[in-house]
């Protein structure tokens, strides 16, 4: 595989950073040179890796082609680029639907969507891949979960639920001023706090149960679990979720 990436920022160093941490085959990767810095530092990890004078470089130079630029300048920077029926595009740019990238590419050539995390640099991360793609599948199951969906509804749907990262990391800082004003110091909450999820996450990985099964397992009747959990629900904490990540979802499919 000949590979190239146009825009050389954080999804494209998690995603070169994984494939040569975990062995994904390859003969060559092009990048782009637009972010000199990051470019400069993937090509000194191996001699495979090559930074490009230009985009239409990265292009001439490869058989994948993942396209990893902010949307507002999408079209400005891929309608310069002439791409062929050899390209097998993947496309890493949020809320351009594969009918409007069909458009900018100009190509008959197989595209697919996909939407990473850094995580992928690490093994430990999802991806979500519209259509079903061989290429894009072989790429991201090495690099952690790859999850193929059949309509860009489905697609829009999972990248929805990544707009809870903040929150995520809200609901710990939460729980480590908690401790905080117990008189534990803030660097010891924080990485108790970090190993307890670490481990939470892990569990999630040993078995295919449903979440709602993991719930009730870990709640034992009148214990302090099932204390919390009931509190939450009563007051309607997690249907706030539901309702928010609705708004995000009319978001991404420009309804908002």
């Amino acid at each position: 595989m000949r590979a190239g990436f146009i825009g050389t920022g954080t999804i494209t160093q998690a995603v070169v950073t994984g494939m040569l941490r975990f062995g994904v085959p390859f003969e060559r990767i092009s990048l782009s040179p637009r972010n000199a810095r990051t470019a400069a530092e993937l090509a000194a990890l191996d001699g495979r890796i090559h930074v490009c004078a230009s985009n239409q470089e990265v292009l001439d130079n490869s058989d994948v082609a993942c396209l990893a630029v902010v949307p507002q300048i999408a079209a400005e920077v891929l309608g310069e680029l002439e791409f062929d029926a050899r390209h097998h595009v993947i496309s890493f740019m949020a809320g351009i639907s594969l009918d409007q990238l069909r458009g900018l590419v100009r190509t008959s050539g197989k595209i697919a969507r996909a939407v990473s995390l850094p995580a992928v640099a690490e093994g430990k991360g999802s991806t979500a891949i519209c259509p079903a793609d061989e290429v894009a599948k072989a790429i991201f199951a090495a690099l952690g979960e790859a999850i193929e969906v059949d309509s860009e509804d489905k697609f829009d749907a999972l990248s929805a639920v990544t707009a809870t990262m903040a929150s995520f990391y809200a609901v710990l800082e939460t729980q480590a001023s908690w401790l905080a004003k117990q008189g534990i110091d803030y660097a010891d909450a924080r990485a108790f706090l970090s190993g307890y999820c670490v481990g939470l996450a892990h569990d999630t990985t040993r078995t295919e149960q449903p979440f709602s099964a993991m719930v009730m397992h870990c709640m034992t009747p009148g214990g302090i679990n099932e204390q919390v959990h009931t509190e939450l629900s009563r007051r309607g904490a997690y249907a706030y979720y539901g309702e928010a990540l609705d708004g995000v979802l009319r978001r991404i499919r420009g309804r908002a």
